[in-house]
């Protein structure tokens, strides 16, 4: 019943490659991004997970400077 999907793609930020429903885009950059680049932790996930925009962790790193 679960299981891992056969459509993926490389992260742009790493090279991995994923599959997506692991990761996802970022709504500032556009770019295509493995889970550990696109939330960079648990909670970040979360948030995205109960609405709030998928940011990735550069943009939200270059929005705090």
């Amino acid at each position: 019943m679960f299981r891992q999907t056969d459509i993926g793609t490389e992260c742009d930020a790493c090279g991995v490659r994923i599959d997506l429903v692991s990761g996802g885009v970022c709504e500032q950059c556009h770019r295509i991004l493995c889970k550990r680049h696109l939330h960079g932790s648990w909670l970040a996930r979360m948030r995205h997970e109960l609405g709030g925009k998928a940011v990735c962790v550069r943009c939200r790193s270059s929005a705090e400077r």
